[in-house]
């Protein structure tokens, strides 16, 4: 309907616009807005200063620790790890020797933890919507994921890694199953690293196609080349889908890290791999679908770190179709969560979260109603907060640095505002954030410290070249592959 007089609304009084007009709130905000401004520039400039002191004042802080803990108070970051909280941290911080963020109206958080996600499949976002497991396999694996360059798997990475980071995921386990060579390997290393992002490349031979057959043995040459301290951003493992006793020795024998895909449909040697002793704690287990209960007893006791993928596992019909969650919970296990990729949705893990709440809850009250004998508890909003960020640490083998608002960890940050229509009055903390935020909430992310992204927008990215070197690498691809169908 069209607006017969535009000057009307602004010519009539209303209550709310006059309260807003009179409280100051809009001076307020100006203000707030230049001064933010000012603390980005201090921040960048910043950087590479150790001693460097970061006080967030007066937020919400959601600390991820396993008992679940919310208060309110100041988070101090010197250099690039969390020195103090609490109401009286960073007592003689201020403007003169450090940057002091107002985080009054916002919820502070650990960055979430995305514990399997195939970053190479950046540029193919959105391709197949409605796509089923065996779809997904023909279009990123059978048919694209074969014709990748160097240059490809770059931009996938980047362009993973750059979306993870405006959503408030400060690190992530790129499950690599594309290194068709070692300059693809290469390639999608390098992407990490210029992005900024917390991340560990787990690199892994291709499904199809013809390839090098350089790995596993060009992990060594990783090492030797990208993984020189344990104390950097990306660090190295090996994802394997196949659970192959050699490859996995190979990666234990260099004190490597396996990822790997495992369900009943697609392993089916777990109890001989655990024979041979080849099942240990510095193994992470993407999915888990349609496992023995005695898989998961060996899984239990030997340490295994599991992820599930809520969206996933529903959407392309994997294994049972149901994340694992009771599976895991029943024995013990706490598992963190993942996206898997990106071929149908987008990277949120307020989406995986929400969707893993409202699943597992479904299904118990479904069974409560049917009377069943031994149904789980509900799971809480505090728990799939723990999943998404603590657990997924564990996954990625950085609990002891990452995943957690604690003293002594790295400062991988997000602040969630609560001042809009969405999250506001934020009544309850976790539940804002899991029943209610989206990416667009986060307001900035720090990893390690260092500002990634800052008043909704990402630091120092031009997002349109990212955009077109995205579109160009997916046209070609798509072109080739049209060439190769219609030769």
């Amino acid at each position: 309907m069209s607006n017969q007089n535009p000057g009307k609304h602004t010519q009539t009084p209303s209550p709310l616009r006059s309260a807003f007009a009179h409280s100051g709130a809009a001076v307020e905000f100006r203000a707030r807005a230049a001064k933010n401004a000012d603390a980005l520039d201090r921040l960048v400039k910043d950087e590479a200063n150790p001693e460097r002191k970061i006080l967030f004042k007066d937020a919400t802080i959601i600390t991820g620790t396993a008992d679940h803990r919310v208060l309110r108070g100041n988070v101090l970051v010197v250099g690039s790890r969390i020195a103090e909280i609490g109401p009286g941290a960073g007592a003689g911080v201020d403007a003169t020797n450090g940057v002091v963020i107002d985080a009054s109206e916002h919820i502070l958080m650990p960055g979430f933890v995305d514990s399997h996600l195939h970053a190479w499949e950046g540029q193919l976002r959105g391709m197949s919507p409605d796509a089923d497991f065996d779809q997904y396999l023909e279009v990123a694996h059978k048919s694209l994921g074969t014709l990748y360059r160097p240059h490809d798997t770059y931009i996938g990475n980047l362009v993973t890694s750059l979306v993870s980071l405006y959503a408030g995921v400060t690190t992530i386990v790129d499950n690599s199953h594309n290194s068709r060579s070692r300059d693809h390997s290469s390639a999608a290393v390098e992407a990490l690293f210029d992005s900024g992002i917390r991340a560990v490349h787990a690199a892994a031979a291709p499904r199809f196609g013809e390839w090098e057959e350089q790995w596993p043995t060009d992990l060594d040459r990783l090492q030797e080349e990208y993984f020189t301290s344990t104390d950097q951003l990306v660090t190295l493992r090996m994802m394997d889908t196949t659970a192959d006793a050699e490859t996995w020795r190979f990666a234990h024998e260099r004190g490597l890290w396996v990822s790997s895909e495992i369900g009943s449909d697609w392993v089916d040697n777990l109890l001989d791999l655990h024979r041979q002793g080849l099942v240990t704690d510095t193994h992470t287990f993407n999915h888990c679908l349609g496992l023995s209960h005695e898989e998961w007893q060996i899984i239990a006791d030997t340490g295994v770190k599991v992820n599930i993928c809520p969206r996933s596992d529903t959407l392309f019909g994997l294994g049972p179709s149901f994340p694992a969650i009771d599976e895991a919970l029943s024995v013990g296990v706490r598992p963190g969560l993942s996206m898997d990729n990106e071929l149908s949705y987008g990277v949120d893990m307020f989406s995986e979260m929400s969707v893993l709440t409202h699943l597992q809850r479904g299904r118990v009250h479904q069974r409560r109603n049917a009377a069943e004998q031994d149904v789980p508890e509900p799971i809480s909003a505090h728990d799939a907060i723990e999943f998404a960020t603590l657990r997924g640490a564990e996954n990625a083998g950085l609990i002891d640095r990452v995943g957690s608002i604690e003293a002594g960890k790295e400062a991988d940050i997000i602040l969630i505002d609560t001042t809009v229509p969405n999250t506001l009055p934020a009544t309850d903390p976790v539940a804002t954030v899991v029943a209610y935020a989206h990416p667009g909430n986060v307001s900035a992310v720090f990893v390690g410290g260092d500002v990634r992204k800052w008043d909704g927008h990402l630091v120092g990215v031009d997002m349109h070249a990212v955009r077109a070197v995205a579109e160009q690498s997916r046209d070609w691809l798509v072109a080739r592959q049209q060439e190769r169908t219609a030769a």
